[in-house]
């Protein structure tokens, strides 16, 4: 019986430790992929362009590199970022840490939400309606997975974390309609950063919550082992 308690808190404490790697690898290939795609796209500009302007734009080809390495690192680091994403999702539901209706239903929403910005490096701008619909799909489930989320955190006993998760799901979801107002107040690639960043400090945050977690796991299983 000791065994096995041991092969099952040992499993969970390496999915905690993957997952919570994810959540802060994830924000740092995204924004550094982005970084590298406006280096190398001196067209660019934030007031009057979308981010996935930088992945090439309607009707252009070829599909995934219509700007050439500019493309290429831009689509492949959202494809990146959004399968990195789905594992931490996983981690955080498999976790324990959110197991009610509302909390399940905040991790799938996230889930979706990591899995809809791997279709925007999938299926870039240069694929037309097609982009559109996941880039929304992105955009909307942001807020929904972060208030949610931090709904069932502020009433844990991870109060302070649910408080900043919370407000981050508010400024997303206020920022929203700020993509479909005319240019150069909205419709730009600065509309599009505010909720990216949003989920990038709630995923930075809650792995490091997640990191912790796997380290008292780790605790356990080294006192589970001294007494054996």
């Amino acid at each position: 019986m000791t065994e096995r308690l041991w092969d099952v808190i040992g499993k969970r404490e390496g999915l905690l430790k993957v997952s919570g790697l994810c959540g802060i690898l994830g924000p740092v290939i995204a924004f550094t992929c982005v970084g590298v795609a406006v280096y190398y796209s001196p067209w660019f500009s934030w007031t009057e362009n979308w981010l996935s302007d930088l992945g090439g734009t309607a009707g252009e080809k070829p599909i995934w590199a219509a700007h050439g390495i500019a493309s290429v690192i831009f689509n492949v680091g959202l494809i990146i970022t959004g399968i990195i994403g789905i594992v931490f999702a996983i981690g955080i539901r498999k976790s324990g840490m959110l197991n009610t209706h509302l909390g399940r239903l905040g991790t799938l929403f996230l889930l979706l939400n990591m899995s809809a910005l791997c279709g925007v490096g999938i299926f870039p701008e240069t694929t037309g309606y097609l982009h559109t619909l996941v880039s929304l799909v992105f955009f909307s489930l942001v807020p929904l997975s972060l208030l949610s989320i931090g709904t069932v955190v502020r009433k844990s006993s991870e109060k302070t974390l649910g408080w900043l998760t919370t407000p981050l799901g508010v400024i997303s979801l206020c920022s929203f309609p700020v993509l479909f107002i005319p240019r150069p107040w909205g419709s730009n690639a600065v509309a599009e950063m505010v909720p990216s960043i949003a989920i990038s400090i709630f995923s930075i945050m809650f792995s490091i919550r997640l990191l912790k977690a796997g380290l008292s796991l780790k605790d356990i299983n080294m006192g589970t082992a001294d007494k054996e």
